[in-house]
């Protein structure tokens, strides 16, 4: 078993709030937060960042607090800290998933739409645009110094698209091999991130992930943003080496993309199971709507962190355990032993519309290949009231 410390940094953003829905029950990961707030309502273990990102003393700040907790990984929240954080010699290995170089590239539009250029496939993708440099823009129309900007770095004048704009969530294994793509419409929009998305089946989506990942070569999570033209043609908006802010809807499906990517830094083979189980979710309020009679409830690792939610869903609950000595709870409890599976258990009883509640992926891949049934990690399972 791994007993690593994960510092999520700045953990108080949509990302940093996701990672640690992904991983908030997670036996092998002991989660620390750190941000500018002076508390954060989710993590136990917060620590109070003092200096902003932009500045040379955030790097410095962040290695005494990897020194003093001794952090084995870090995962970044904000494209600006990964940028910065990837690039310093002593933290790049602590941060898991895309190389330097990858990173580098996605944090410039214009980086990132010369590297798809050498793809032929891909440059009807890439939108028209020009690069302005850094320095004083003033209206051609005009007087005086009404309607003048002065920026302080380079922008892109890019072609407008008005049409329907999709983010494809992605992940690639330690082999840069893409093994697995999930389309998303971005239906309601608030500063950039999508409220409420909604999965959508997209082939030509996933054969543009397909080449994004052959130039590319990324490993870990990441996920690119496309809009249509005013005829309905995908163009690239973004590519960004990271999970998606609004990215939960892959969780709810069975792939967390945020665990994944920490196994594979510590060496394990990925392996993605989707179970399809739900097609739209709001990021602030995400909900299951599966029709379910009884929940069979994994004991080890997982009871404990439920155990007050399972009151709340007033559902039938049977404790299913490979426990050697007996426990107490208020449920039925079965004990399994050590050559059966829970699957062949839960089959002979013969509920109507079961669900499976395991930490284990091993346990839940038995369930969802020999019965058919939603299996669900114990940090999912709130979305069930």
């Amino acid at each position: 078993m791994l007993s690593k410390n994960v510092l999520v940094v700045p953990c108080a953003t949509q990302i940093g709030v996701e990672q640690f829905h992904s991983l908030k029950f997670n036996k092998n990961f002991n989660l620390i937060g750190a941000a500018h707030n002076e508390s954060d309502s989710l993590y136990m273990n917060y620590i109070q960042l003092k200096h902003s990102i932009e500045t040379p003393e955030f790097v410095e700040e962040i290695l005494h607090i990897v020194k003093n907790n001794n952090i084995d990984v870090i995962l970044p929240s904000h494209d600006e800290a990964l940028y910065i954080l990837k690039n310093h010699t002593e933290l790049e290995y602590l941060i898991p998933g895309n190389s330097k170089e990858i990173v580098n590239i996605c944090r410039f539009k214009s980086r990132t739409y010369t590297k798809l250029k050498t793809s032929t496939k891909l440059l009807s993708r890439i939108p028209q645009y020009t690069i302005i440099n850094s320095g004083f823009l003033k209206p051609d129309r005009g007087q005086g110094s009404r309607g003048s900007l002065n920026i302080d770095q380079n922008y892109l004048h890019c072609e407008y698209l008005s049409g329907r704009e999709y983010t494809i969530d992605c992940f690639s294994n330690s082999e840069n091999e893409l093994i697995y793509t999930s389309p998303r419409l971005r239906k309601t929009i608030t500063n950039g991130i999508s409220e409420t998305t909604s999965i959508v089946l997209s082939n030509e989506l996933k054969s543009i992930a397909r080449q994004v990942n052959k130039v590319f070569k990324f490993e870990g999570p990441w996920f690119f943003q496309m809009k249509e033209d005013s005829w309905g043609n995908l163009k690239f908006l973004e590519i960004a080496p990271r999970i998606g802010g609004a990215s939960n809807i892959n969780r709810l499906n069975g792939i967390n993309l945020t665990l994944s990517s920490l196994y594979q830094h510590f060496k394990f083979d990925i392996e993605i199971l989707n179970q399809n189980l739900v097609t739209q979710v709001n990021r602030k309020q995400p909900k299951f709507n599966l029709n379910y009679e009884t929940l069979f409830v994994d004991y080890d690792d997982t009871f404990k962190h439920i155990e007050k939610t399972l009151l709340e869903i007033n559902k039938p609950v049977i404790v299913i355990t490979r426990s050697k000595v007996k426990i107490n709870t208020i449920y039925p409890t079965i004990y399994v032993k050590d050559n059966e599976l829970k699957s062949d258990i839960i089959n002979s009883l013969k509920k109507s519309s079961p669900i499976f509640v395991d930490d284990s992926f091993k346990e839940r891949k038995d369930v969802i290949l020999n019965c058919n049934i939603p299996s669900i990690t114990p940090e999912e399972i709130n979305y069930l009231i």
